[in-house]
């Protein structure tokens, strides 16, 4: 078990968010259960943070804060996850046209800046981490210190990290 990233979630969530969603945060949709490929994805991008790269043509980046791993972002991933499993199709746009700023409005998440990095074929989250990390504009994403949330899901070989400020 990932303990020690349960401190990132908002307290007063970490315990609503396991059994359904936490009051207030608006959107039409219970949170998901965090489970524990999000926490692994969520530990992995932090480890990555925490390490200056080049991320070949997007330049060179120094060390991150860590994300903080998020609920309603998590839940963005992991649908978006879904539905590219139920398609096929490994895409940054959804099956009903969505983009992944309109996925994450979907769960009333206000933000500011956001991006997304999705990924199929990989077979666990250190081989899909060390992929995003070799492709300069995913790997931009990750490293990008405008950023302070996460989410992160995945469903049968399709996988979706979710990054976000909130406003």
């Amino acid at each position: 078990m990932h303990r020690r990233l349960l401190p990132h979630l908002p307290a007063a969530c970490l315990a609503l968010a396991v059994l359904t969603a936490c009051g207030g945060l608006g959107g039409p949709w219970p949170l998901p259960v965090v489970d524990e490929t999000a926490i692994e994805l969520h530990e992995l991008v932090n480890d990555a943070r925490a390490t200056a790269r080049s991320c070949g043509s997007r330049g060179w980046f120094d060390a991150a804060p860590p994300l903080a791993l998020e609920p309603r972002l998590t839940r963005a991933a992991r649908l978006h996850s879904e539905d590219m499993l139920a398609t096929g199709t490994m895409s940054h746009t959804g099956s009903d046209g969505s983009t992944f700023t309109q996925r994450i409005d979907r769960q009333g998440y206000a933000w500011a800046s956001a991006g997304e990095n999705v990924a199929r074929g990989y077979p666990t989250p250190e081989a899909v981490v060390a992929g995003w990390l070799g492709s300069d504009g995913h790997c931009a994403n990750l490293m990008g210190g405008g950023f302070t949330d996460l989410g992160a899901g995945e469903a049968g070989g399709f996988w979706t990290l979710v990054f976000a400020r909130p406003q």
